[in-house]
């Protein structure tokens, strides 16, 4: 799938180049075809230009039956929803993507990236402190092998364990795993940042890596 929508600019502000090559870069990304992409409000205030997406991931008919990796449900819905159905999303996050044509020393640059992942995990695993290691580490290899070039990455893994007791003991137990992070890509091919956080999404989710030379 190719990305569209991204036409939305700042209103009152006359965006530089850099940033409309950046929104060129992102339109002509080609994200895994399981995750679904649409626009939505930046935040205020983070950045003189902003882009912001929302994405979920939900099984093709050529997934089915995928091995999910360590410690990562195949089918629950994130953020303790209870019921899973039949079009329950695997996982959920966010994409964004700031730029500051003056720089900013907080970034050591002129863009940013800044991204959330959430999904299920397997309540067995919901205590495993490498969980928060394994997700670091899918973000790092995404990165890398769509040759994103970035620096100065940073994040925080959280995991979540929800039980239900008294009137709601029928409730069942949710646990999820969460990733907020960001970093400072090289201003050029931004649209491989993109398509690597869509690898990162389908590893919270379950799904196995693409094969060599897929989308």
């Amino acid at each position: 799938m190719t990305v569209t929508g991204l036409h939305r600019l700042p209103a009152g502000l006359e965006p530089p180049a850099s940033f409309r090559d950046a929104l060129a870069d992102l339109r002509s990304a080609r994200p895994r075809p399981q995750v679904r992409l649409r626009l939505i409000p930046e935040p205020a205030g983070l950045a003189p230009f902003a882009v912001a997406l929302a994405a979920d991931v939900r099984p093709t008919p050529d997934d089915a039956g995928p091995a999910a990796p360590a410690g990562v449900a195949e089918g629950p819905e994130p953020a303790g929803a209870g019921v899973v159905g039949a079009g329950a999303a695997l996982a959920t996050g966010r994409f964004m993507l700031l730029h500051d044509p003056a720089g900013s020393a907080a970034w050591n640059g002129t863009f940013r990236v800044v991204t959330y992942i959430r999904a299920g995990l397997e309540p067995d695993v919901a205590t495993d402190h490498l969980a928060g290691a394994v997700a670091w580490a899918w973000l790092v290899e995404a990165l890398e092998q769509r040759h994103a070039q970035h620096f100065d990455a940073g994040g925080t893994a959280t995991r979540q364990l929800a039980e239900s007791f008294g009137a709601l003991a029928g409730e069942p137990a949710w646990t999820d795993l969460e990733l907020r992070a960001s970093w400072t890509p090289a201003p050029r091919d931004l649209g491989a940042h993109l398509e690597a956080w869509s690898d990162m999404i389908c590893a919270f989710a379950g799904l196995p890596p693409d094969p060599p030379g897929g989308p």
